[in-house]
């Protein structure tokens, strides 16, 4: 059997206080050394941001290991300069991570890396044009989240494939497998005897491919980076000298340990160099590990994310506009790149997130950026006689209001779609099936969370009317258990768009999911082979087909983990509908760092599909109250814009 491992180095691991990495250099970067020294040839991965602290705290094992790299001991792998979640930030920034990235790698151990670990395994199809111009050759992720809702031969686990990018092109991957570095992790942790171990490894069938007895993170041997009160205890015996004795068994009993660019050699073989789509309508955005570890896990739980990673495309935005990447701003997008480390958002420690947050704001003020609000007022003149249906027609639109349901969208048409309802409200009824036997509405929010009854806007208002020549406002105020909310929505006489727009006052954040924009596309005349959303996830634009798919992002993983999947949405819209017509939903203000979530229900008479956006999710990451003013006040929205329909593989 051929092996290879990656260990992956990251001193900016949330949990770590910034005074112990010289202690996590000592006990498992020098182990880690000394295991490749003793004839195990090793890929080795840390960010730009990893490999600086290394060379200023411990220069000599930079100069060891560059030895190493010139031996052909080890091999240097990849990923940026730092630990960022590609689909959760613009092109700009990945694009900006990945060049910093090679350059630290060339400038501190004098090499350029060819294999890029992806940062969590957290992948889209949009990152593949960014790895290659940043001139890498293969990728390093996970296989066993996309091969969950693919349809695979199972062989080709063994053996490197291509990574479908967006446009055609593809970049090899050789994969890393989840269940069998926690194997390596509990035989380490002492979870796992040395037989059971061993008959795990032997019996997985690589046949003539690889298998990566490794590939996350070096700290958690012979260090603890106490983010659980039930982390492995840790033994007076080293760790690495049990995985020493283990991979010297490999080696005895026949085993071959190889450099990770061994085995791209596999991409001529009849089971590899498959070009495969490793991302899917229900899984958009795999990550690495169990289902808890998904994308709302670094975009909005933790202390705050969705306050940090608002405030970054912020400062991202004005970059692109003034400071375009280059060789004389390049310092300016290295500190926005350490704001955007995806450890900040974690398990983060209270000294070194109030640290990077006064970092992020200082850099949010050298580059006169700012996080706005949607500026309105709930006033006008009181809607009279209109029954629980108000309804509003311009030469643009057609829209009707439930005023019973804090205004939710009963249903809205646009001109250019034949004045054919798009979104709106399919009642109670409209289903066959009980398990749908509900109201679907459009335009509300829905917040829940521990202790706390489920909050919704779907409450009776008397409405305010306010018309200006550019558009029609419908506002009210309702109560919430947390708070008060003001919501309007407007409807734009001279162009096709519909705004619906929240302003919270809660008395703290929420303290579970917080999820709003909701739009239910009306799908009864469409044809269900054909409905699709698109978005970006950190580069270009993604098609996702819905034809017979049943799932929904939304889904909780548990008690604790309050959703499943999400949309970085990182040019800040998804594209939702048909081949019939299509909708255009994007945030009124695009540096609002909310995650979309898609739904989708085969169903009689037709498929249940709706789109809305989360701004806070909730996982054991999450803390509430970490700042001085623990009330919640923001403002925000959403556009509805009509789109032409658009048949999947046909669009230009």
């Amino acid at each position: 059997m051929k092996i290879f491992a990656i260990f992956h180095l990251n001193l900016m691991f949330s949990s770590i206080p910034g005074e112990s990495r010289m202690e996590v250099i000592k006990r498992c970067y020098w182990p880690l050394l000394r295991l490749a020294e003793n004839g195990f040839p090793l890929g080795i991965e840390a960010s730009g941001i990893t490999l600086e602290i290394i060379r200023d705290l411990d220069p000599l094992w930079i100069k060891i290991f560059k030895t190493m790299l010139d031996e052909g001991k080890a091999e240097f792998i990849g990923s940026g300069y730092g630990q960022i979640i590609g689909p959760l930030v613009p092109a700009s920034l990945n694009k900006a991570n990945l060049a910093l990235g090679v350059q630290s790698g060339q400038d501190i151990l004098e090499t350029t890396p060819q294999i890029a670990l992806v940062n969590e395994q957290a992948w889209s199809a949009g990152m593949v044009r960014h790895y290659r111009e940043a001139g890498y050759k293969a990728v390093f992720m996970d296989y066993d989240n996309p091969a969950r809702y693919a349809d695979w031969a199972e062989h080709i686990q063994h053996f490197p494939q291509r990574a479908k990018g967006t446009n055609g092109e593809s970049i090899p991957v050789i994969w890393s497998r989840s269940m069998v570095f926690q194997k390596l992790q509990r035989y380490a942790h002492r979870e796992l005897e040395l037989p059971e171990y061993l008959d795990y490894v032997e019996n997985l069938g690589t046949g003539d491919g690889w298998l990566p007895i490794y590939g996350n993170d070096a700290e958690i041997f012979d260090f603890r980076p106490r983010r659980y009160k039930n982390e492995a205890v840790q033994e007076a015996e080293s760790e690495w000298k049990l995985i020493g004795q283990v991979f010297r068994m490999l080696r005895e009993r026949g085993h071959d340990f190889q450099l990770p660019s061994a085995v791209l050699k596999g991409l001529d073989h009849e089971s590899g160099g498959n070009e495969l789509e490793l991302s899917s309508a229900c899984q958009p955005i795999p990550v690495k590990k169990q289902s808890k570890y998904n994308i709302t896990r670094w975009a909005l739980s933790g202390r705050n994310d969705f306050q940090l990673n608002s405030l970054c495309r912020a400062v991202c935005d004005n970059l692109e506009q003034k400071f375009i990447f280059s060789d004389n701003t390049k310092e300016k997008w290295r500190e926005l790149c350490f704001c955007w480390s995806s450890d900040l958002r974690t398990h983060i420690t209270g000294k070194r997130y109030y640290e990077a947050l006064a970092r992020l704001e200082a850099l949010a003020l050298e580059s006169k950026a700012t996080v706005s609000e949607a500026d309105f007022q709930v006033s006008g003149t009181p809607a009279r006689d209109h029954g629980r249906m108000l309804k509003f027609e311009t030469q643009k639109s057609v829209v009707t209001l439930n005023t019973a349901k804090g205004l939710a969208v009963q249903k809205a048409s646009f001109a250019s779609h034949e004045n054919v309802p798009s979104f709106g409200t399919l009642g109670h009824g409209y289903f066959e099936e009980i398990d749908l036997g509900a109201d679907f509405f459009s335009g509300h929010i829905i917040m829940e969370g521990p202790g706390m009854p489920k909050d919704t806007d779907l409450a009776r208002v008397t409405p305010l009317i306010d018309e200006n020549d550019e558009f029609t406002t419908v506002s009210c105020s309702i109560d919430l258990y947390q708070g008060m909310l003001d919501k309007a929505v407007r409807i734009h006489k001279g162009k096709e768009q519909v705004d619906i727009l929240y302003r919270f006052a809660l008395d703290c954040r929420p303290p579970g999911f917080a999820r709003i924009g909701h739009v239910t596309l009306l799908t009864a005349d469409m044809d269900a082979e054909k409905l699709f959303y698109s978005t970006c996830n950190g580069g270009n634009e993604e098609h996702f087909p819905l034809a017979g798919m049943t799932f929904d992002h939304s889904d909780n993983i548990s008690f604790a983990v309050s959703a499943s999947q999400g949309l970085g949405m990182t040019d800040s819209k998804i594209v939702l509908g048909g081949r019939e017509r299509a909708l255009e939903i994007s945030a009124l203000y695009p540096e609002h760092g909310f995650v979309g979530m898609v739904k989708c229900r085969q169903a009689a008479p037709s498929p249940f599909v709706r789109v809305f956006f989360s701004m806070q999710e909730m996982d054991e990451t999450s803390l509430r109250g970490c700042g001085p003013d623990p009330k919640f006040n923001f403002s925000t929205g959403f556009s509805i814009k009509p789109r032409p329909g658009i048949i999947l593989g046909e669009e230009s």
